[in-house]
């Protein structure tokens, strides 16, 4: 399964020997400040949510191929801590491989109390995934150290952090939270930090000493 961070929340996966893809939580033209518009192609595109950041699906060429190597399953849940009555619905994409049970789980722009979130029939789903695309901005989305415990909770293999503030690609929202900061705290708790120079991660090819793994986005 290769794994291509575009920017913000999206991401390319794609399966090397049928070459299906899908884009994950494309955002519209102008809609995120710092990054370049998305060109992009894929089999099938899935967004968590309807916010311009997350659903640009006509920036996304459909190239139609045969039946899809993945098995996509989801778990809804809210973008606020109040069941969506500030911010409304966020549904966490979960894509395994049919072949080799590889698991992703892309949490789109989470919000919800996170025992609320876990309760035991979330928790099977989300938990022990190979890679965990997991946002870390807080206001929208988990903070720094909401996206940790949700991390310790449910132990996946590769963390790849995501909707972060950065003020090198000019997405500098003060009131976000840096991928500085998270990497900082999640350092503090002996995780082990790759960060990353290319955009792209194959997962058959990770440092398997590596926990969170911080791309570097496409679109910049």
């Amino acid at each position: 399964m290769l794994v291509k961070y575009i920017g913000h929340s999206c991401f390319k996966i794609r399966d090397d020997e049928t070459g299906y893809s899908i884009v994950l939580d494309p955002y519209r033209a102008g809609s995120v400040n710092g990054y370049h518009d998305i060109v992009d192609a894929a089999s099938e595109v899935l967004c968590s949510h309807e916010h311009d950041d997350h659903h640009g699906t006509e920036c996304i060429k459909i190239e139609p191929k045969d039946e899809s190597p993945f098995e996509v399953t989801w778990v809804d849940s809210y973008h606020d801590p109040e069941h969506g009555a500030l911010r409304g619905p966020d549904r966490i994409h979960i894509i395994t491989h049919k072949k080799t049970g590889e698991k992703l789980v892309h949490y789109g722009d989470v919000g919800e109390i996170l025992d609320e979130l876990l309760r035991d029939e979330n928790l099977a789903k989300l938990k022990d995934a190979d890679i965990a695309l997991v946002p870390c901005g807080g206001v929208y989305t988990y903070d720094r150290f909401q996206a940790l415990e949700l991390i310790e909770r449910t132990t996946p293999k590769l963390v790849i952090p995501m909707h972060f503030r950065s003020e090198q690609l000019g997405f500098d929202f003060p009131h976000i939270d840096s991928i500085e900061m998270f990497l900082d705290e999640a350092a503090k708790k002996g995780y082990q930090i790759n960060v990353g120079q290319v955009c792209f991660a194959d997962n058959a090819q990770i440092d398997e000493k590596c926990d969170i793994l911080a791309l570097r986005p496409q679109n910049v």
